[in-house]
């Protein structure tokens, strides 16, 4: 069901709740057990939020979670297998249709209860959960003797804002803009943009700018190829994000597409390559290729078509983001190298004054809350992507000192042991968030690389997940449960844990997922989700709550080979 300890048990309880409530307890003939596993959560969760955080650092504890987590997907199963007894008793078929096989008595309304009738079946599922509750006993002894703290409890759920707040919010313009600050972007800008169109060689050139994860690469590429002189002088402009688990033909597809070409539904790389290379040859072209982890995209799919086109008219340019020093050097292009540079305070500063809810420059009027925030902008070391992060979390918070001083000194920044993958400025956001929103944040991981995370589609998988629960003991009402996932989406795009490329008035954001903060949900989800990419084999590891199959282009999945239980 999730991947968050403490968002898991709450929602384990509710529907061991609604066994209770069906008197599931006498019909099982273990009477107490249901109650027993209620009380069980119930002690359990008072330390889970510990647990949560601990599990990171410490071996034991990780595995103890793990234990638990596996419980709790195991009483999560139980449930399950009641409802499907049901249907196969109703005999209800897999359209929803009913094609019944016994008779059901008339205002039968309970799965639970009527699947119940079945003493196998009932015996089967009463000793599963007495084996659970022992399970669960023994955990909550090993818990002893990691000493949570039972005092660190989880955050609180986002409010719902009203209709003044909401109106106060950032347009997607504004965001894009948001991580624009200081006079060296800009004179970056000119000066690559400058380069681009003044060379009239047939020879391909690279342009590659370098720099550590969050440094702003994309965002100086993004500027440079959306210049109004660039754009009037290639006639053809292709932007690809290169994925590190590459698919040739998915990407010779997408290039075809982005250059306004045709593919006709090949998957034949030969025809790809030649139907690129034809689009590329009808006039000057741009090409950039975002966040590349090796030169396979180039070496392996691109290179031919590009140099072919290249020899039909003069001027044309690959543009390249990557962390590799050498990558255009392996590429073997002529290339101009550029370095992108850490953010200086001043800068720093002025970016995280763009992610707050003020009016400009408020907060600089404010000095002893400057001084704070200086002295959090230096816990970020100059990363664009550091600031704009920590700034979305303080712009959730009472721009007030003892708010801020409270993000200074809080924990996250002084935890040791955190494995590479977890940038500390990204887990103090995810650190802020409340259970049930933290699994919403991990969910996106599932999607693929460069793939638009839609409001109107995530919103639903979410709610049917069941990480979206009434607020205020108020009733689940659909209505309800969407506007809170709704307010979820904003919130994570509020604190910069998803980026807004779009904004439709009926449908909604449409928003992608910064590399970085996608290394640091996919490691915090990895021991539940599993995503898995076409052409790409895999193995399935036990304990996979969430199996995610990333099939472009309508592809079908055929078949997988199990190895074992699933």
């Amino acid at each position: 069901m999730a991947a968050v300890l403490d968002a898991l048990a709450p929602y384990v309880k509710k529907l061991l709740t609604g066994m209770a409530e069906e008197e599931v307890s006498m019909l099982l003939g273990v009477s107490g057990e249901i109650t027993k596993l209620e009380d069980n959560m119930e002690s359990i969760k008072a330390f889970l939020a510990d647990a949560e955080r601990r599990r990171l650092t410490d071996l034991t504890v990780k595995k103890w979670v793990r234990k638990l987590k596996d419980a709790m997907y195991d009483a999560t199963d139980i449930i399950d297998l009641c409802h499907l007894e049901a249907d196969k008793r109703r005999g209800t078929t897999a359209d929803g249709s009913s094609s019944v096989k016994e008779k059901v008595p008339a205002g039968c309304f309970q799965p639970l209860l009527f699947c119940m009738r079945n003493p196998v079946f009932a015996h089967k599922i009463g000793s599963q959960i007495k084996e659970l509750n022992q399970r669960l006993d023994d955990l909550h002894k090993e818990a002893d003797r990691f000493k949570f703290n039972i005092g660190l409890g989880s955050n609180p759920e986002p409010r719902i804002l009203t209709d003044a707040e909401r109106s106060m919010q950032k347009t997607t313009s504004e965001f894009n803009e948001s991580a624009i600050v200081g006079d060296k972007i800009k004179q970056d800008t000119r000066e690559l943009a400058q380069l681009l169109i003044t060379s009239g060689s047939h020879n391909i050139k690279v342009v590659s700018i370098v720099g550590t994860g969050g440094m702003g690469k994309t965002t100086l590429a993004q500027k440079i190829f959306n210049e109004t002189s660039v754009q009037e002088h290639f006639k053809v402009k292709v932007w690809l994000s290169i994925t590190q688990h590459l698919d040739d033909v998915e990407l010779l597809r997408t290039a075809i597409e982005h250059a306004g070409g045709v593919h006709g539904g090949t998957h034949d790389k030969t025809l790809l390559t030649r139907t690129l290379t034809g689009r590329l040859s009808t006039g000057r072209f741009l090409l950039v290729l975002d966040d590349m982890w090796s030169e396979q995209a180039w070496s392996r799919v691109l290179s031919v078509p590009i140099r072919n086109a290249s020899q039909k008219q003069p001027g044309n340019w690959v543009l390249v983001t990557s962390r590799l020093e050498d990558l255009a050097l392996r590429m073997g292009a002529s290339f101009y190298q550029h370095h992108v540079s850490p953010l200086n305070e001043e800068d720093a500063w002025s970016l995280l004054n763009k992610q707050l809810p003020l009016q400009p420059n408020q907060v600089v009027g404010t000095d002893h809350l400057r001084d704070v925030g200086m002295k959090i902008i230096k816990k970020c070391g100059g990363l664009p992507l550091a600031v704009e992060v920590v700034g979305g979390l303080l712009s959730t918070k009472p721009q007030s000192e003892g708010d801020w001083e409270a993000v200074l000194h809080h924990r996250a920044w002084s935890v040791d042991g955190l494995p590479e993958e977890l940038d500390k400025r990204i887990y103090l956001s995810y650190e802020d968030l409340s259970p049930q929103l933290k699994q919403c944040f991990l969910y996106c991981s599932l999607f693929p690389k460069a793939t638009r995370i839609l409001e109107r589609n995530v919103v639903p998988m979410w709610i049917s997940e069941g990480f979206i629960q009434p607020q205020g003991g108020s009733s689940s009402h659909d209505d309800q449960l969407e506007e809170i996932a709704t307010e979820y989406y904003k919130e994570l795009i509020t604190r910069n844990l998803i980026e807004p490329t779009e904004e439709h008035p009926i449908t909604g954001y449409e928003c992608t997922m910064h590399d970085v903060v996608r290394s640091f949900a996919e490691y915090m989800s990895r021991e539940d989700s599993l995503v898995v990419r076409s052409r790409i084999a895999c193995k399935l590891l036990a304990g996979v709550a969430f199996l995610c199959v990333a099939c472009p282009w309508g592809r079908q999945v055929n078949s997988f080979q199990k190895n074992g239980p699933l």
